[in-house]
């Protein structure tokens, strides 16, 4: 009885021998075939965990990787569109200046009219760009909202918000990934300071450009006219010598009456509410009427219809090519204000673009780390598998060997 429990106990345990030095060849094929020395938490508890936590690192940065690729798109797209507007200003300034500096004739200045409303079509065109996915990218946040669209008077209206958008590229960074089209084609800085000018009353030949108009309060501004007369003013000898005088009036109420005009100190004029207006002129001639309304930006459409307005009226119109000289310095101050935006939008791609590199530098550290905890050692796995296959090799012999034991083998 006790040589039959034995011999049946040894036989198990040459069974389980051999099953296990075959669980253990086939383990060690498997991850041959997987290239991965951890698969399961039970491979590694503690490998495991670390690997764990350098997937969701890994897949954190996947999902930043997604969103630089959506800015650099939508970024590419803005400054493109930008660069195109600047080409279309100074497209239209060449034009306007042609218009100023050149004798015309009619049929010339209908032709330039055409060409000026062709060059503010394709500005409208710009801003209501959009980027690959069909949003507009100068409408705020509002990006399924056209941005610019003409009214019933042919004016064009501004239908997004003054909000930006932004893209998360990391943990703790934002980027603004959009820019308002108020901001970018409706404030322009005046570039007269804080007064439009009006020359509808200029006198015939008048060549009158204003340099400046600033006023040391702007919630105080209002409406000012000034009108430029000839006067007479007596010298010391009694003699009486001609001289240009001006007369300024606020909000309708004449303030300054009959006032000799200096061109090299111009209009400074302190008011009974402490504000103080300083205007400079060039060219003023007698008879010239000016009139200023407070204005700190301007409209880059409006400037472009100003220029379509004023494009037939011929060169003798003081009021026209005044009008045209303004549109000129309207495009300068939209240039420098259009090309500042580029600028900001080139400095966000730089910063997108090093953010972006330093997430592949990361990458690659972090797949480093995770491939030298979890990927197999080709070269020592095939060494411990041959040495598995010997053994089970000598388990499988030896079972062999006991399975033909009997006691014939004795006698």
């Amino acid at each position: 009885m006790i040589n039959r429990i034995s011999t049946a106990s040894q036989y198990q345990s040459l069974t389980s021998n051999v099953m296990r030095k075959q669980g253990e060849v086939s383990e060690s094929n498997n991850k041959l075939s997987t290239g991965k020395r951890v698969e399961t938490a039970g491979d590694d508890p503690v490998s495991s965990v670390t690997i764990q936590n350098y997937r969701q690192q890994l897949t954190q940065i996947d999902q930043y990787k997604s969103s630089i690729t959506m800015a650099n798109n939508r970024l590419g797209v803005m400054e493109s569109s930008i660069a195109g507007v600047e080409d279309n200003l100074d497209a239209t300034k060449q034009k306007v200046l042609r218009m100023i500096n050149g004798a015309m004739a009619s049929n010339d200045r209908t032709a330039f009219k055409d060409e000026l409303i062709s060059l503010r079509d394709g500005l409208l065109e710009l801003a209501n760009s959009r980027d690959e996915s069909g949003s507009y990218v100068f409408a705020g946040d509002q990006m399924d909202t056209k941005p610019f669209i003409k009214d019933a008077n042919g004016k064009m209206v501004y239908q997004g918000d003054s909000q930006s958008r932004y893209a998360q590229i990391d943990k703790s960074v934002e980027v603004k990934t959009s820019l308002p089209g108020d901001q970018l084609f409706t404030f322009v800085p005046n570039p007269y300071g804080d007064f439009r000018p009006d020359f509808s009353d200029l006198s015939d030949g008048s060549k009158l450009h204003v340099l400046s108009a600033t006023t040391s309060d702007f919630t105080k501004a209002k409406p000012i006219d000034i009108q430029f007369t000839e006067g007479t003013e007596t010298l010391p000898d009694g003699t009486e010598k001609t001289v240009m005088q001006y007369s300024l009036s606020i909000d309708g109420k004449e303030m300054v009456a009959d006032e000799n005009y200096d061109p090299k100190q111009g209009i400074q004029y302190t008011a009974a509410d402490g504000s103080e207006l300083s205007i400079t002129l060039d060219d003023v001639e007698v008879g010239d009427q000016l009139t200023l309304n407070p204005a700190q930006s301007i409209n880059i459409f409006d400037s472009l219809q100003d220029a379509i307005d004023n494009a037939e009226k011929p060169t003798s119109s003081a009021a026209a090519e005044a009008t045209l000289q303004r549109v000129i310095d309207d495009i300068d101050s939209s240039f420098v204000h259009v090309s500042q935006r580029r600028s900001e939008v080139g400095t966000i791609m730089q910063q997108v673009e090093r953010q972006q590199d330093q997430h592949l530098d990361f990458e690659l550290t972090l797949n480093t780390a995770q491939s030298g905890l979890e990927d197999l050692d080709y070269s020592k796995a095939i060494m411990e598998m041959n040495q598995q296959m010997m053994a089970l090799q000598a388990s499988q012999s030896a079972f062999s060997k006991t399975k033909q034991l009997s006691l014939f083998n004795y006698l």
